[in-house]
């Protein structure tokens, strides 16, 4: 996670104008040796809490590249929303929008659906993967926005606790409630279990359903395989 010599891109700076900021988030990121990152939307912020909480990715960067493309006759430029290196070496680009930009009866659909084909393209010219990604997926799940929040909160402010290696032993491999590991390890405080058991769930040693469930102590949790 400390180690940030596989990052090929730094983020380019996006005036906040009408165009662009109407949601503006400023947050620190974990993968990206907790510098500050701007996002320019609400669903570009939840998008970035499922990154920064996905083990499978090891760093990424916001607002990473910008390539041109023609539109009826005229130049336009396309910066995409994200940049991913994950664990197995594949890279990502990634456009995230809302699922009604992508329909035809939309104002903006015609400039949206260029600029996709146009990132598409360099994509697979450069030999890189490409997804769109939309609400359906990023906020999949009642609580999951939440859950990543208080996960990607635990992990930028507080260290690891000593207690990690006895909560992860006592995940069985069934599931289990977190009340039910606290009760096995009275030795440590309620409050140091479920900090370990969200460092554990950022690191995809533990999962458990943070999509549906509470992070607390009734969410069952199991170790990863």
């Amino acid at each position: 996670m400390e180690n940030f010599q596989d990052i090929k891109y730094h983020p380019l700076k996006i005036s906040r104008s009408k165009k662009y900021g109407n949601n503006y988030w400023t947050s620190r990121g974990n993968k990206v040796g907790k510098r500050n990152i701007e996002l320019y939307s609400d669903l570009e912020f939840d998008h970035w809490l499922n990154v920064e909480t996905n083990p499978e990715v090891i760093t990424y960067c916001e607002q990473p590249f910008k390539i041109s493309y023609v539109l009826k006759g005229q130049l336009h430029t396309s910066i995409f929303d994200m940049w991913i290196l994950n664990r197995d070496g594949t890279e990502t680009f990634v456009e995230v929008k809302y699922e009604k930009e992508l329909t035809s009866n939309h104002p903006k659909y015609d400039r949206t659906k260029r600029q996709i084909e146009a990132q598409r393209e360099w994509c697979r010219i450069n030999n890189k993967s490409y997804e769109v990604r939309t609400e359906k997926t990023i906020r999949s799940g009642l609580h999951s926005i939440e859950n990543r929040t208080s996960i990607v909160t635990a992990i930028l402010n507080s260290n690891k606790p000593t207690c990690v290696l006895d909560v992860f032993n006592g995940v069985s491999l069934n599931k289990k409630k977190i009340s039910d590991i606290i009760q096995e390890l009275p030795q440590y405080s309620a409050e140091q279990v479920i900090l370990a058991l969200k460092w554990l769930f950022y690191e995809g040693r533990v999962c458990g359903n943070i999509e549906d469930q509470i992070f607390g102590k009734c969410l069952e949790v199991y170790p990863c395989e």
